[in-house]
């Protein structure tokens, strides 16, 4: 069952859970969402004290959500860790192109969002697909599948089958970024765990990974603010 406390700073989503023993808050640095997770029989009184209490932490992992970037005409936003300014394309120029500082779309000023979206989405299969090809020369394992998604905590997945999901939003980050994401996910096709031995494959085929995980891990929530729906301003 769920219920919002609208008198503190965000609305709060406040999660009764049979298995839970304690109070629980999280704040997303990527969305700004506020849940409290509470055992079953406590009573929202008791949750609304425990957020009080906690409000100074509240407001300080608040402060740290990087606000949401809508894309618009005049944008900039990073392609393989550059960052484009997104013009349209003249009439009789067909197609989206990439620039060394500009991105060009083909589309209309409303159509901003999701084109910007359909070439990044494009552009990573395009450069990332060859690289999985080449890394994964170096396992025994084949790929099965290769799939490019959005999600919420993942930059990566590899399956026991052999399925691997690249976030398709790691194409705005450097090149050397992404190819550790990808180095990653093709060494789980060898070893299913992070032991020893997966993260001497890694690093065999990736030396600089540490300096590229540390750069994902510090910059990683910026490249999830960007929001390619158009924007409602009603």
């Amino acid at each position: 069952m769920f219920f919002f406390i609208e008198d503190f700073q965000n609305s709060v989503n406040i999660n009764r859970r049979k298995r839970a023993r304690r109070f629980t808050l999280r704040v997303c640095q990527v969305t700004g969402n506020i849940s409290l997770t509470i055992p079953l029989r406590s009573s929202i009184s008791a949750a609304k004290k425990f957020l009080k209490d906690n409000q100074n932490w509240v407001n300080e992992q608040l402060n740290q959500v990087i606000p949401k970037a809508y894309m618009s005409i005049g944008t900039r936003v990073p392609v393989e860790g550059i960052e484009r300014e997104i013009c349209l394309k003249k009439h009789h120029q067909e197609g989206h192109s990439l620039e060394e500082r500009k991105l060009l779309l083909d589309c209309t000023e409303s159509e901003v969002g999701v084109m910007t979206k359909e070439f990044l989405f494009g552009h990573a299969v395009d450069v990332l697909v060859p690289i999985i090809k080449q890394n994964a020369e170096h396992v025994i394992k084949k790929i099965k599948a290769v799939r490019f998604k959005d999600t919420k905590s993942r930059w990566g997945s590899c399956s026991s089958e052999g399925s691997l999901m690249i976030n398709w939003r790691l194409i705005m980050a450097p090149p050397s970024v992404y190819r550790y994401v990808v180095v990653h996910e093709v060494s789980h096709l060898e070893y299913m765990n992070h032991g020893a031995e997966f993260w001497k494959l890694v690093k065999t085929l990736h030396p600089s990974y540490l300096e590229d995980r540390a750069w994902l891990r510090n910059h990683g929530r910026k490249l999830k603010s960007f929001v390619f729906e158009t924007f409602n301003y009603s």
